[in-house]
């Protein structure tokens, strides 16, 4: 089974389509890549940028509502200096305030204790029943309402210049917390008698400044220079705790530098975690428009926007992943069209090389079947046919000649087995006949020596006897050497059928 798959695997038109495919993945990746890379630090820019565009809106948008309370406070206050020895008066310079703008959402005129004598605090407060509503309500003198231990009041006499104050529930009468502009009475003499304040409404103000919601799941804060809420979506943070004093924010060391940048009065961007999500927040500080006749020239502000990740690259998430489904299909189809159209320039070679396989297992005679090709694979192909004959037709050849050649070789055995034998039989016959001259040789000798040695001193009978002896033993041998040399021919004559 696994030879079958890496024979499948093995296949040329498969292995020439997935090359051809893994280098059009390798083109598509670094080029899918690199698009995706720059779209998303597009996005982010443009993100960005949109996010400052909104946030420069938003800033002047309140400005402008800021700057209109200062406006209409400034025109009511050179009219209230004509009448500072009227204070039964101050309660229509109030209404017309309120009147006037009505983003204004209360208006107090009060002055320093014992200013007006005999009649200790002075004061008046008219504001609107709700943020939004034109009928005014002016407080009745059985409302307390102690103004001496009042911020937008005391910093005011002692800073005596004009200013925003922090917002803040107001512990004294059940109203909605303001933002409160407070403008010095400052008489004739030069000294700052009182203090007339109005407030804008929290709720107001966050009308406009949530309606700065890029994307669905983001939204604006405004922060004090403490690190407070003046403005956020979930008013339960508006209970007086800092955003530094908030769990999930305090839990987060990102969240943590994100809230410090935004206190610091930076402006820039960054991603934080917080509730095990991640957020973008775009910030700047609060800038007041400079105009001519505006006193007040900072506000320790900071505006941001917090969007969710989801809402930045969520459109651009999705879009990637239709794009990756889109080029897979895409791959998948190539790779298919390109198989189909490689299998058949590449078939004959498969046919090729499956026929060498069968010629290097023996297999000569294998018929190669034919196709109809006029290009260089079809030549090859010709050639490789031609090859194969030819090869089969020298391997019937060599086959043959092998076969002569075995039995030459044979016949060569056989005879130089028989040489063999014949050398043995000489071999045998010279031994057997050199052991049998032996004896009468030796005794030849024995008789010759003896008379060499004795010639003198022999006597005639024993020199016949050594005589008859060395006849005797003469004889012997040419009877031996005339019995060996009758059987010689029979030797000759195998020697003579062999060759």
């Amino acid at each position: 089974m696994q030879k079958m798959i890496r024979k499948v695997f093995s296949a040329p038109s498969i292995r020439l389509s997935s090359l051809v495919v893994l280098e059009i993945v390798t083109l598509l990746i670094v080029s899918l890549g690199g698009l995706l890379y720059f779209t998303r630090k597009a996005l982010v820019e443009e993100s960005k940028m949109d996010a400052e565009l909104r946030l420069e809106g938003t800033v002047q948008q309140v400005d402008n509502m800021l700057l209109s309370i200062e406006q209409s406070m400034g025109n009511i206050y050179h009219a209230l200096l004509d009448h500072l020895d009227q204070p039964d008066r101050m309660q229509d310079y109030c209404r017309r305030l309120l009147e006037s703008n009505p983003n204004i959402n209360g208006c107090v005129i009060a002055f320093k204790p014992d200013y007006y004598p005999d009649r200790g605090n002075v004061y008046t407060f008219v504001h609107r029943k709700k943020y939004n509503s034109p009928e005014l309500i002016t407080a009745d003198e059985n409302f307390k309402f102690i103004y001496t231990q009042k911020k937008w009041y005391n910093e005011t006499m002692e800073k005596c210049r004009p200013s925003w104050i922090d917002p803040g529930e107001n512990q004294d009468y059940n109203l909605e917390p303001v933002i409160t502009y407070s403008l010095p009475i400052i008489d004739h003499s030069g000294e700052c008698v009182g203090v007339i304040a109005a407030g804008l409404s929290i709720n107001l103000l966050s009308q406009i400044v949530l309606e700065t919601k890029p994307s669905p799941n983001s939204y604006t804060i405004l922060l004090n220079h403490d690190g407070s809420y003046f403005i956020h979506p979930n008013r339960e943070k508006l209970a007086g705790q800092t955003v530094f004093e908030q769990p999930e924010v305090a839990e987060s060391p990102t969240a943590l530098a994100a809230a410090k940048a935004m206190v610091e009065g930076k402006t820039g961007n960054m991603s934080f975690q917080m509730n095990d999500f991640t957020w973008y927040l775009f910030y700047k500080p609060f800038v007041l428009t400079k105009t001519p006749s505006r006193s007040i020239g900072t506000i320790k502000w900071s505006i941001g926007t917090v969007y969710p990740k989801e809402d930045i690259f969520g459109e651009y998430n999705h879009l990637v992943f239709h794009v990756l489904g889109i080029v897979a299909v895409a791959l998948l189809v190539f790779y298919l069209l390109c198989k189909k159209a490689v299998h058949k320039p590449v078939k004959p070679l498969v046919y090729l090389t499956e026929s060498a396989e069968r010629i290097a297992d023996g297999h000569y005679d294998d018929s190669i079947p034919n196709i109809n090709r006029d290009d260089e694979v079809g030549e090859f192909y010709k050639h490789f046919q031609i090859m194969r004959k030819t090869m089969a037709d020298n391997i019937v050849k060599l086959e043959e000649q092998k076969a002569i050649l075995d039995k030459h070789h044979e016949e060569l055995e056989k005879a130089h087995q028989k040489i063999q034998d014949d050398e043995q039989v000489k071999t045998t016959f010279l031994h057997n006949v050199s052991n049998k001259m032996i004896a009468p040789a030796a005794s030849i000798e024995n008789s010759v020596i003896t008379l060499c040695d004795h010639y003198e001193d022999i006597t005639l009978t024993e020199a016949n006897k050594e005589k008859d002896n060395i006849k005797r033993q003469s004889e012997t041998i040419l009877e031996l050497l005339s019995h060996n040399f009758n059987a010689s021919p029979k030797i000759e004559r195998k020697e003579d059928n062999h060759e």
